[in-house]
């Protein structure tokens, strides 16, 4: 359960599901941020698979992204992971 607060995701009924969908998100190097966005997506979507987690630092390296693909089935569960992205200290952008 997430204490995060609610977050109403925009258009939300425009998405089909159940999908599966990619999420980028975006944060500096010095945090453990794969671990974090995994944790995040692994408490949100059981059969998220966190050996499927891409990531690319910027030229500059001192930003990273993280590319996972997780599968929805519900309006609640898209709320509840840019809730948590969102509250996230680590997460500078999510995408």
């Amino acid at each position: 359960m997430t204490t995060a607060p609610l977050i109403t995701v925009q258009n939300i009924d425009a998405w089909e599901l159940p999908r599966h969908h990619v999420f980028k998100v975006l944060g500096e190097t010095q945090y453990p941020l794969t671990q974090v966005v995994a944790d995040i997506a692994s408490r949100h979507c059981p059969t998220f698979d966190a050996a499927t987690i891409t990531m690319r630092a910027s030229s500059g390296g001192k930003y990273v992204s993280v590319t996972i693909e997780v599968y929805l089935e519900t309006r609640e569960q898209i709320n509840n992971l840019y809730a948590d992205f969102n509250t996230a200290p680590e997460i500078k952008l999510v995408y």
